[in-house]
């Protein structure tokens, strides 16, 4: 197998993922190349598309392919028919995790999954493999479907920063700086998705839902009326947890 430094390694795609991933790259002193809307289109090596979703089935068109290119994509809801039906050395690498940019924050932790076509090369295969690692990502196989294991990840991640700003605003809303509110509320935040990564909704829930204290919770559910939105998702939130500790129970 070749080392990665004997490649040629192009990211398309001058957002917030292609600079983060080039700065990781940059961190490890790994040649590569980073381009806008300018890219060539000949291309050898190996080119990791990490354009907006909307412009990737252009781009990976606009791409030649050949023996000596490997061409993946970073999407996790598009599959590899984004790709000319003739290309074969392709696949989707798809980072699950949140990047805002290399001038905030380089994510520590980047597990990933990994499809490749069907008919790819072993070759090609330990190329994006390869890619894989000098991006420091866990690889995982893609496993299943893709709008459900998209959905999984926009629940786990977009809602969960969504909520946690919704936190906030409550404290906000009683007089706390907004720094000060993502100090009191982001370990407490931090310990309950650790906790959650290790066992059923049944054996890691705590606080007023698991203890079954209706009268707390409808008290803070009423405290809310002020945003009916924000009311009905704490009402729904105490449903579906109820629901699920039920279901964890009879199994």
């Amino acid at each position: 197998m070749k080392s990665i430094e004997t490649l040629d390694l192009h990211i398309i795609g001058k957002g917030k993922l292609g600079r983060s991933l080039s700065a990781i790259l940059q961190r490890s002193h790994i040649p590569h190349a980073l381009y806008g809307r300018d890219f060539p289109h000949h291309l050898q090596g190996i080119v990791y598309i990490c354009v907006s979703e909307d412009l990737i089935e252009s781009v990976a068109h606009t791409l030649s392919y050949h023996q000596d290119c490997v061409v993946v994509h970073a999407s996790g809801t598009l599959g590899l028919d984004v790709f000319p039906p003739h290309a074969l050395e392709v696949g989707c690498l798809h980072p699950i995790q949140s990047f805002p940019g290399p001038e905030v924050h380089l994510p520590s932790s980047v597990p990933a999954t990994l499809l490749s076509h069907e008919q790819a090369s072993l070759d090609s295969i330990n190329k994006m493999k390869q890619l894989a690692h000098c991006l420091e990502f866990s690889l995982y196989p893609f496993i299943g479907n893709r709008l459900t294991y998209h959905t999984a990840a926009v629940l786990s991640g977009n809602f969960t920063t969504i909520l946690f700003s919704l936190a906030t605003e409550l404290l906000i809303k009683e007089g706390y700086s907004g720094k000060q509110a993502s100090e009191l509320l982001y370990s407490l935040a931090a310990q309950s998705l650790e906790n959650a990564s290790k066992g059923t909704l049944e054996e890691v829930l705590t606080g007023p839902i698991a203890r079954q204290q209706k009268d707390v919770l409808q008290k803070q559910q009423q405290n809310l009326s002020w945003d009916p939105l924000l009311e009905q998702l704490y009402d729904t939130f105490v449903d579906v947890a109820n629901q699920r500790l039920q279901k964890d129970c009879k199994d």
